[in-house]
């Protein structure tokens, strides 16, 4: 048995799975990886690029098609973080999306400017998107904390735009200012530029009242954007975001909200099942990672799980709720980044294990459909759809 293979498998009953499904280590040895985003339109060839993610301290790597992993970018922090948590450990480089036409990745981070933290997005390109070659700012001078409620997930919509999550940076009431970018969700161009459509032509503000929206998320079946928001001591919360609405913070975490968890579980990155990795009785089914308190060791009371929830059209309601994948080892790991890529569920482990006396450092997951789920299927068209009923 391989080294990557003796690993995994002592990594992998550390976590219980969903019935139907399996779980294999992509990657391990990772300093922190915080988000993962794949490439929209990935090339045939197996030595180019599947996804990227970041690390918290500064790096953004890329995993090729065969499993390779390349560091994209390094030392893209201009300040040196240190690890307390809570405080200035927790914050750093977080969101990443892929332009569909170029293949450019953006990116969203703190940096240090005359003593003071702010939050910028820049947009990096590649020749061969493995290595980066230039790097332009599109937003900046975004005031900041390094207490976690930082700028955090980009992404692009179905109408082409950028769209930016932004924490309040500590300051509550800003979330409520129209002339504060803090505690809100931005929309602009993917030069930075304000779109003529947004709702205020003068600003880059499409929807306020946020306290640390940390995930982002489209679904298909209405073209909206979803949101996963930690509150303080209560209402992490589920949101719909849409253009003008305030989302009420700091009155509330409720506000607009289609659910939330009373007992706070630190929701961080979210996606919907829409592109057939699972089968079709999954489909649109919203799946959120709870990271949990950071550095608990073992089962987490809080969080450090992935969960499943379908939802109804609108939504106002939540039809079901499971856990779909449990960390029960004796470790500080915890999911925190999501996606759905081409052949599964990816998940960041933040922190990792340590195996035998060795830290693997954090790790990257991929959860998919076991062979007898998918041998059950066979032949069962009118139930499971055609794509999962061929051989």
């Amino acid at each position: 048995m391989s080294q990557h293979k003796e690993l995994e498998k002592k990594l992998i009953k550390n976590w219980v799975i969903y019935p139907g499904f399996d779980l294999e280590l992509v990657a391990t040895g990772l300093n922190l990886p915080v988000n993962i985003a794949f490439v929209p339109s990935p090339k045939k060839d197996s030595k180019s690029p599947l996804f990227y993610m970041t690390e918290l301290y500064g790096q953004v790597k890329a995993v090729t098609q065969e499993g390779t992993v390349h560091t994209y970018a390094k030392g893209l922090l201009n300040y040196k973080p240190t690890p307390e948590i809570p405080g200035h450990g927790e914050s750093g480089l977080t969101g990443i999306c892929v332009d569909p036409p170029t293949g450019d990745v953006f990116l969203s981070m703190l940096y240090e400017e005359k003593g003071q933290m702010k939050g910028k997005v820049v947009r990096t390109s590649s020749e061969d998107g493995l290595k980066m070659d230039s790097m332009k700012v599109v937003i900046d001078d975004i005031p900041s904390t390094t207490r976690a409620h930082q700028i955090q997930a980009v992404t692009i919509g179905f109408d082409r735009k950028l769209y930016v999550n932004v924490a309040d940076g500590g300051e509550w009431k800003k979330a409520q200012d129209d002339q504060d970018l803090r505690g809100k969700v931005l929309r602009m161009e993917k030069d930075g530029s304000i779109p003529w459509d947004n709702p205020n032509p003068d600003s880059t503000v499409y929807a306020k009242g946020f306290r640390n929206p940390f995930g982002a998320s489209w679904r298909q079946s209405d073209g909206c954007l979803y949101i996963a928001g930690n509150g303080p001591d209560v209402d992490d919360r589920l949101a719909k975001v849409e253009p003008l609405k305030n989302y009420g913070w700091p009155a509330t975490m409720r506000k607009n909200s289609f659910f939330w968890w009373h007992y706070t579980q630190a929701p961080t990155a979210l996606d919907f099942m829409q592109k057939g990795q699972f089968p079709p009785q999954f489909n649109d089914h919203l799946f959120v990672a709870l990271f949990g308190e950071a550095y608990a060791e073992g089962p987490g009371v809080k969080g450090k799980k992935i969960v499943k929830l379908q939802l109804n059209e609108d939504p106002t309601a939540v039809k079901s709720y499971d856990d779909f994948v449990v960390y029960r080892g004796k470790a500080a790991a915890s999911p925190c980044g999501l996606a759905f890529g081409p052949d599964g569920l990816y998940f960041t482990d933040l922190h990792g294990e340590d195996v035998n006396g060795e830290k693997t450092g954090g790790n990257v997951y991929r959860v998919k459909p076991n062979k007898e789920a998918l041998e059950e299927m066979k032949g069962h068209s009118d139930q499971y759809g055609e794509i999962w009923s061929k051989p």
